[in-house]
């Protein structure tokens, strides 16, 4: 109840301020092809039309070299930035239909017509084998992608036999050569690679596996291209990027195996709202549930998507989402649109999905293409009055993304989990980027304060921030 009225705060703060303000230009009108051009490799009209056609207004200026007198604002609609959009930094509001999406695209369309994924395995000395895969390649297959196994390329084969130690290279010329990543499921992870002791419950791990997946993992991040962990996969994701784990969730946590661990074990799991997983599956969807082990928090920049009392469920950073149940096991239930989105994530050299529920601050780059579903866009820097966050009706600043000296001022603030949310945590950015995260962290158990300089950005997940 508190957050439905937050939200509707929210949208009513932001409906008075613009009755106040100048009337603002609602940009809202899709991209069409440009019939009149020569160019016919040229589809896109680089002059978004106006909705009103009595405005004196409907000049069509170049909002790429101009500052309107009146406030623009970037409604539901397709554009390229530098040409009907200026590039730079963005405030992202939910117009109030539903749920919000901007999402961010290098190309028009599909670079790739059917996206190449590895899919790993376990090699088996003894059979001399990889372990059968049916249920990840059928997935992939079904979802209009090319799976991709070690039988089918021997430098991936090598690397998954024989690790990193001889093949270390290898890493960086797969992600060069194929479109994306599934890290499948399996067995536990060798504790050292997370800084931990061995659990006794823990099973002996395979540590050319582990070396092999981590490395692989690192490479398609780096790279730019999508990772989908699943169960383990997920595992191998947090730690590939700084996180641990929970080697025994009945010892540690307390929850007897069988809720979590079992071949029929099944339960539902919360979906959290303004997430990737959300927007396919919806708020709570029941799934197959086979792993002794989870995700210890999530490492930075990662957001906690769905989760199960204190077990995390999935986990999501741009193009890289983890699952802790096993969604290939559940295509007829469901759970098609989840690979499919994966695919079309692939089939893009770069693309961004940005969900949310009130509003977010979006960094766009000249010559990208942008699709804005259910929310308005503005330039961060004619923002001001218009955009700024309202204090919630406790006094706190509600979840969103916000920049220190703009939209709020720097200085000292305190941070808590919002109501009784399960999973809080917040990003402090020096920039609009994975690579400038300065420091983050978890708010579940405890609040914490943070000093904010001019330029830095904070996002708070599930968490309430309030000026000292």
């Amino acid at each position: 109840m508190k957050k439905i009225v937050t939200g509707l705060l929210i949208i009513l703060c932001f409906v008075l301020i613009l009755s106040s303000y100048n009337s603002p230009v609602i940009i809202t009108e899709p991209l069409q092809p440009d019939t009149s051009s020569e160019d016919t490799g040229s589809m896109l009209n680089p002059n978004p039309v106006l909705p009103d056609s009595n405005d004196s207004r409907q000049e069509k200026p170049d909002p790429a070299h101009q500052i309107p007198d009146v406030p623009v604002l970037y409604g539901v609609g397709s554009y390229i930035a530098g040409d009907n959009i200026p590039a730079g930094l963005y405030v992202a509001v939910s117009d109030g239909s539903g749920e919000s999406k901007v999402t961010i695209r290098e190309s028009k369309t599909a670079d790739i017509d059917t996206p190449e994924i590895i899919v790993t395995s376990r090699f088996v000395p003894t059979t001399g084998r990889f372990t059968d895969r049916p249920n990840y390649v059928e997935a992939i297959r079904r979802s209009g992608g090319i799976p991709v196994f070690p039988d089918d390329d021997p430098e991936l084969a090598s690397i998954l036999r024989k690790g990193t130690t001889e093949y270390a290279e290898y890493a960086d010329i797969l992600a060069e050569r194929y479109d994306g990543l599934l890290l499948t499921g399996g067995g536990d992870i060798a504790a050292h690679f997370f800084n931990q002791e061995h659990h006794p419950a823990a099973n002996p791990p395979d540590e050319i596996l582990d070396e092999a997946e981590l490395a692989l993992c690192r490479a398609f991040i780096m790279a730019g291209k999508p990772v989908l962990g699943i169960c383990r996969g997920m595992q191998i994701l947090n730690v590939a990027t700084g996180g641990g784990l929970i080697q025994d969730i009945p010892d540690i946590l307390g929850i007897p195996l069988n809720v979590h661990y079992g071949e029929s074990a099944r339960h539902d799991i919360n979906v959290r709202p303004g997430t990737w997983l959300h927007s396919l599956l919806g708020p709570n969807v029941e799934t197959n549930s086979l792993h002794h082990q989870s995700v210890n928090g999530v490492s930075p920049g990662f957001t906690v998507v769905a989760y199960t009392g204190p077990v995390i469920e999935a986990m999501e950073r741009g193009n890289l989402l983890g699952t802790q149940f096993h969604p290939e096991r559940m295509l007829d239930e469901g759970m098609e649109p989840f690979f499919e989105e994966f695919i079309y994530r692939c089939s893009f050299n770069y693309i961004a999905i940005e969900l949310f529920t009130t509003f977010t601050i979006i960094n766009i780059r000249e010559n990208q293409y942008i699709d804005v579903d259910g929310a308005y866009l503005q330039s961060i820097e004619s923002s001001s009055g218009m955009f700024d966050p309202a204090f919630d009706a406790n006094g706190f600043y509600a979840e969103g993304m916000y920049l220190a000296g703009t939209h709020i001022p720097e200085g000292i603030y305190k941070l808590s989990a919002y109501g009784d949310a399960m999973f809080s945590s917040y990003i402090i950015y020096d920039a609009l980027s994975h690579d400038s995260i300065r420091k983050s962290g978890s708010l579940t158990k405890s609040d914490t304060h943070v000093i904010l300089g001019r330029g830095q950005y904070i996002k708070l997940i599930n968490a309430v921030m309030t000026p000292r």
